[in-house]
């Protein structure tokens, strides 16, 4: 169902601060940790269907959304949705500044609300988001709850103030279990030169379309899969994946990771892999007050080559050189890392998105030839 009249919403933070706006989507109330976005008016259905992003509400930047609606879900030839990273919605609920109400795109099916309201996901529009997006680069992402009520309705400031007290921080939540793929699903080439155990922590779809396209076989295991039960199925080499969640609470992934390193499996991470194979090897991963969301300017380290490359996340590593590693890329603007690299080993890192990355094909082609390149296929 459409709603053809306005409807009264409410954005709150757990501090008491609150923005009343209209909404769009679904008629909810839901709360957890909201945090942004800087993607361009397109991008918004790769964002809202990311597993990195799971159960966390997402502001957008850029200040119309919904200008080219929703495509239809159709399969490639490996059965991958294709201009969707997952088959739904991860985010809890949208915060934008303008939604738009009438789309035009030759691809479009649907509108961004009809999508919403199919996956009870509720919006929130005519919100200042550059001042809040202000406010979270000084201090980080905030709690908070967003409210969608019915035409006529009224929000009830005093008990949303008194609820909003209430929201536990996720962020230590096993969210990665909650996105991860439960059976082994291979995906197979007629004649592929190599194939490569993809770790799920929350992959992407774009990765393994990434993989496919250079020819190599993939198989998706789930993260608390064994390094044993990996190596039996003898791969090429092992991508870590992106996904969602705090890096120090995953255990089963990094005691894997620390047996890759020890027995020179060829190996790279991917964001959330960036940091697990960080712990995995001995350093320290913390939570940055200013989060990395969106296109950054980064270097790798011993080239001094710049790149712009799409980040999405909010956790970094620091004291890096350990058990042969070192750093691979930093943040220009920041100085933080950006990826790990082994001195002796075929193993490597990225906190940011390769496979995303904005105009930057070269960067897209340099990091996952050089994985294909470590595994000598």
């Amino acid at each position: 169902m459409l709603y053809k009249k306005e409807r009264p919403a409410i954005l709150m933070f757990q501090d008491g601060t609150y923005f009343e706006g209209l909404g769009f989507g679904a008629n909810e109330k839901v709360s957890g940790e909201i945090t942004f976005s800087t993607i361009p008016g397109s991008g918004y259905v790769e964002i809202l269907t990311d597993p990195t992003y799971k159960d966390q509400i997402v502001l957008f930047t850029y200040p119309s959304i919904g200008n080219y609606g929703v495509p239809d879900k159709v399969e490639d030839e490996f059965g991958i949705l294709k201009q969707f990273e997952s088959d739904s919605i991860k985010i809890k609920g949208l915060i934008v500044n303008e939604y738009c109400v009438d789309p035009s795109h030759y691809e479009s099916v649907r509108t961004l609300e009809e999508w919403l309201i199919e996956e009870n996901i509720p919006g929130i529009q005519w919100i200042d988001t550059r001042r809040i997006t202000q406010e979270f680069v000084v201090s980080g992402s905030k709690l908070g709850l967003i409210q969608v009520l019915k035409e006529g309705q009224k929000p009830n400031i005093d008990a949303l103030k008194a609820e909003v007290q209430n929201i536990e921080d996720p962020i230590n939540t096993n969210l990665i279990d909650t996105v991860s793929i439960k059976e082994v699903k291979t995906i197979t080439l007629n004649n592929p030169k190599g194939s490569v155990v993809v770790l799920d922590l929350g992959v992407k779809n774009n990765i393994l379309r990434t993989l496919l396209s250079k020819n190599i076989e993939v198989v998706v295991v789930p993260y608390n899969y064994s390094y044993d039960k990996i190596m039996e199925l003898k791969p090429n080499g092992v991508l870590i994946t992106n996904g969602p969640g705090n890096p120090n609470i995953y255990n089963e992934p990094i005691e894997v990771v620390k047996n890759l390193i020890k027995n020179s499996v060829p190996t790279m991470g991917i964001g959330m892999g960036n940091f697990i194979m960080g712990l995995a090897s001995g350093a320290t991963c913390y939570k940055l007050t200013a989060e990395h969301r969106g296109g950054r300017t980064t270097v790798e380290s011993g080239t001094e080559n710049c790149y712009i490359t799409f980040q999405n996340h909010v956790f970094c590593l620091k004291d890096v050189e350990k058990d042969g590693f070192k750093q691979f890329f930093h943040d220009k603007d920041d100085n933080t890392n950006e990826g790990l690299i082994h001195e002796s080993k075929p193993i490597f890192s990225v906190a940011f998105n390769p496979e995303a990355s904005p105009g930057a094909l070269d960067m897209k082609e340099q990091i996952f030839n050089k994985f294909i390149e470590l595994m000598d296929v």
